[in-house]
């Protein structure tokens, strides 16, 4: 069973509750989810953020440009060069549609 990032914060901010400190929390996650853990020090910076305040789990929205963007105009000027010729790569796709 995989856990996520957002439920292993979670259990960090109830450990958080359960007076745990970065130490604990990792050394528990660790038994239960192995390799799958995240490392200690994001486990660290996390239980710091929760011990100053914080209560949401999830990420912050960030500003600054998204990773993909996805557009039917796009996908269209893209599907027609690569028709025109398979060997572009994906530089000259970047370059010759202006994406």
């Amino acid at each position: 069973m995989e856990v996520t990032c957002v439920e292993q914060r979670t259990y960090m901010k109830i450990a958080i509750l359960r007076e745990r400190n970065e130490m604990d929390s990792h050394s528990e996650l660790m038994p239960a989810l192995g390799n799958n853990a995240l490392p200690y020090r994001t486990v660290a910076r996390w239980v710091g953020k929760f011990q100053l305040g914080r209560v949401s789990t999830s990420d912050e929205q960030r500003s600054g440009r998204p990773l993909s963007v996805r557009t039917n105009l796009a996908r269209v000027v893209i599907e027609q060069l690569i028709y025109e010729n398979r060997r572009w790569t994906l530089l000259d796709l970047e370059r010759a549609s202006d994406i």
